[in-house]
């Protein structure tokens, strides 16, 4: 069978539709009923009768051009059939996305959690932080995060070299939770930035 006619698009690409059913895109090796496209046309993958192959080729299967059998290329899209008509294609693709629609709601809860400042954890002020001896970058340390839901800034921080004498308290959008790699890293660089300006001939 030569070239394929009256393919029609369906989910932005991602499948056809071809005499009556669907075809979906997949990047499985190809097999005998696939549908192979090579950016200009459609043909149907058949079993190989050559025996030939080539390094971009798949194996045991070709298509049929005007001039005879050719090669299925690894260069090609190929689609495979996923459905009779286009309402089971349909129904397919609503309970993928009420599955995705799931995955996504427990991913989303779990990045909630994963942010959620606990004491101990690292934070970094954000700019707009106005309230507190510390300056907006400058790396704390959460001592308390479970204090009276009535408070203005609920949560509680330290500074992670003085303790307690530098105490102050945010509110969750002042404070992003960064890990202890990225906590020393910026205290670190925080304290060379200080002797690369003379902070150590400061004192002398």
């Amino acid at each position: 069978m030569a070239k394929l006619a009256g393919i029609m698009y369906l989910d932005s690409g991602e499948a056809i539709k071809w005499d009556g059913a669907v075809y979906g895109r997949t990047a499985d090796v190809p097999e005998p009923g696939d549908i192979a496209f090579d950016g200009a046309d459609y043909f149907e993958v058949i079993p190989d009768r050559s025996g030939l192959r080539e390094d971009d080729a798949y194996d045991r299967v070709s298509i049929i051009r005007e001039y005879g059998e050719a090669f299925v290329r690894k260069s090609h899209v190929i689609f495979r059939k996923c459905a009779d008509n286009t309402a089971d294609y349909l129904a397919t693709k609503r309970t993928q996305l009420a599955t995705l629609t799931a995955e996504i709601a427990e991913l989303e809860a779990q990045l909630a959690e994963e942010s959620r400042l606990k004491v101990g954890d690292y934070a970094r002020v954000n700019d707009g932080a106005e309230v507190g001896r510390f300056a907006p970058g400058d790396v704390v340390v959460v001592s308390e995060s479970a204090r009276a839901e009535s408070a203005i800034y609920p949560i509680g921080v330290i500074s992670p070299v003085l303790g307690y004498a530098a105490y102050e308290a945010y509110k969750a959008e002042h404070l992003t939770k960064v890990t202890p790699e990225e906590a020393r890293a910026s205290l670190i660089a925080k304290i060379d930035a200080h002797f690369n300006e003379g902070g150590a001939e400061s004192r002398e």
